[in-house]
């Protein structure tokens, strides 16, 4: 169903794709909007061996866009820089393909909201977790499952 990639030499190893998965700083999430058309947008997220989380407000486009039609891509960039005189650049990124689906529990949710507070505000956790406390009803929170990912690199490893 997915292709293998034509340039065998940049395939990222397994292992190296989970740790960018895990560590990386933002992903762009792609869905096929309720026109159509495909629309990409840059997320913050967080992630464990099972699934990718996005959080969001509970309405907008890519709500509407998931509610529509459940399967995503999501691409994750590590590290790139521009190698001038190589006329090419370094680079590493991730990408998944999976299906989306609402978390629904209240007690899922706000756990996925307290790992976001780990990953991105770690040192104001204590207040993190009781904004999160009292707001988590106003969040939305995707929960992507990823059914293929693949990963290409041009560093040496």
């Amino acid at each position: 169903m997915f292709k293998e990639m034509r340039v065998q030499k940049k395939v990222m190893p397994a292992d190296r794709i989970d740790k960018l998965i895990l560590e990386g700083e933002y992903g762009v999430l792609s869905v096929l909007d309720t026109n159509g058309y495909p629309y990409a947008i840059p997320v913050n997220y967080v992630s464990d061996e099972h699934a990718i989380y996005i959080h969001c407000a509970r309405e907008g486009m890519k709500i509407d866009a998931i509610a529509a039609h459940e399967k995503v891509g999501f691409t994750i960039v590590g590290r790139h820089s521009v190698v001038a005189k190589r006329f090419s650049s370094d680079f590493e990124s991730v990408v998944c393909f999976g299906k989306a689906e609402f978390v629904e529990s209240d007690d899922t949710k706000l756990e996925i909201l307290k790992r976001f507070i780990v990953k991105y505000a770690p040192e104001f956790t204590e207040g993190g977790f009781k904004y999160a406390a009292n707001d988590f009803h106003k969040t939305n929170i995707i929960k992507l499952t990823v059914e293929h990912k693949t990963g290409k690199t041009n560093i040496d490893l």
